[in-house]
């Protein structure tokens, strides 16, 4: 890491001597540290299981992010890459821990890991690094990216390409794919788009086409393509429903084996800006591929770094969500999420409030709380995990 490192440094150096005006190159990035301490009800767990568990533990999290643009003409091009530096009890997990950080779901393993002891582990992964295109009404890009289709506000079953985990909000940039990108624009309101992510194995690609329009006051888009085997059609619309913001999306999957099953992953929100400026939203989302009766372990597949498939977006079958923003001042801001699954009647609240210290420098403090019914305690309603997290970003 320290040659990328160097190698960074010098650019950012030789960015500084020359104005933007002359300068084809752009460098920024941020600095962060994320602190974390989680508590597990052990009750939730019969004995003798319970009586041998870790119930607290805690991280430290130093996390660096560079990222380098290239404007020339009519080409562009990116180069990203974060640095981590674990410090807890995550490392101490071993390979558990280690093959889940340590993996790139792309063609090109960009992927490294320096160091790793039972409480330090330093990893480096780019994930953005892409050269782009454009000639007249044509765009082509090559390379890691994201490549975002989604239109709702949290779960987005027309992003095929980059799903993401709504909880690891630390990843702010979300995670990209190898991919071929190329773009059409017939005219002003409408897009031709098509995306082929390759994989090792061939079943295990994607290929997809979307097009975009606008109809009757609505932002229409139409996809359909080939995934990780099944064969996939959907849509998805956004406008507005009286004084509401009306969005949604779905999409259905074929299986072209018979070990899979057809699916149909949905999802819509309707949302709403106050005049005091408090964004509340209200979603839902229907996904046939979840099990029916989803149990307290399927929280564990909702931990940072993991990404579900588009074709499983989340662990309930029936999830519903209220999302809330609002800006106290222009220097301190709130986020309330709130899910609950009839499935497993569980619920998962998501609390958040920044301020921000200097125009560069901010502050985050955040809990995440899973909390089901226990039915080891006659069905009660506890916390099955309380997480709180502090984090301080310098952004340059």
């Amino acid at each position: 890491m320290t040659r990328w490192l160097l190698i960074l440094l010098c650019i950012s150096l030789s960015l500084q001597a020359q104005s933007q005006e002359e300068s084809p190159w752009e460098f920024n990035g941020y600095l962060k540290y994320l602190g974390s301490y989680s508590v597990l009800n052990r009750n939730f767990f019969p004995p003798p299981l319970k009586d041998n568990m870790e119930t607290e533990s805690y991280d430290q999290l130093l996390h660096n992010r560079f990222n380098l643009k290239y404007f020339k003409g009519k080409w562009t091009g990116a180069l990203s890459m974060r640095n981590r530096l674990f410090q807890g009890n995550s490392p101490a997990q071993g390979d558990v821990f280690l093959d889940a950080l340590d993996q790139d779901r792309g063609l090109v393993d960009l992927s490294f890991l320096y160091w790793r002891s039972d409480e330090v582990v330093l990893h480096t992964i780019f994930d953005r690094a892409w050269l782009q295109y454009e000639s007249g009404d044509w765009s082509y890009r090559l390379g890691r990216q994201r490549i975002n289709w989604g239109i709702t506000g949290i779960f987005n079953p027309n992003d095929i390409l980059n799903q993401y985990n709504f909880f690891d909000f630390d990843y702010e940039e979300r995670p990209g794919t190898d991919a071929l990108r190329v773009q059409y624009y017939p005219n002003f309101n409408s897009q031709l788009e098509l995306a082929l992510a390759p994989a090792e194995k061939i079943e295990n690609s994607t290929a997809a086409i979307r097009f975009r329009n606008n109809a009757l006051i609505y932002d229409l888009q139409a996809l359909g393509g080939y995934y990780n085997g099944n064969i996939t059609l959907g849509g998805g619309w956004a406008g507005s429903l009286w004084n509401l913001g009306f969005k949604g999306e779905l999409n259905y999957y074929w299986p072209t084996n018979e070990q899979n099953l057809e699916a149909l992953i949905f999802s819509s929100d309707l949302d709403y800006v106050f005049s005091n400026g408090l964004y509340v939203s209200l979603g839902y989302l229907y996904n046939e591929s979840a099990a029916q009766e989803g149990g307290i372990g399927d929280f564990g597949n909702l931990g940072a770094g993991q990404v579900l498939s588009p074709k499983n977006p989340f662990i309930f079958r029936q999830t519903a969500v209220i999302n809330a923003n609002y800006a106290f001042n222009p220097l301190i801001s709130g986020t309330l999420a709130l899910m609950y699954s009839p499935d497993a009647n569980s619920t998962i609240l998501f609390p958040s409030f920044s301020y921000s210290l200097k125009t560069n420098l901010d502050l985050l403090l955040a809990g995440q709380f899973f909390i089901s019914e226990n039915p080891l305690a006659e069905n009660q309603w506890q916390a099955l995990v309380s997480a709180t997290y502090l984090r301080l970003k310098w952004s340059f």
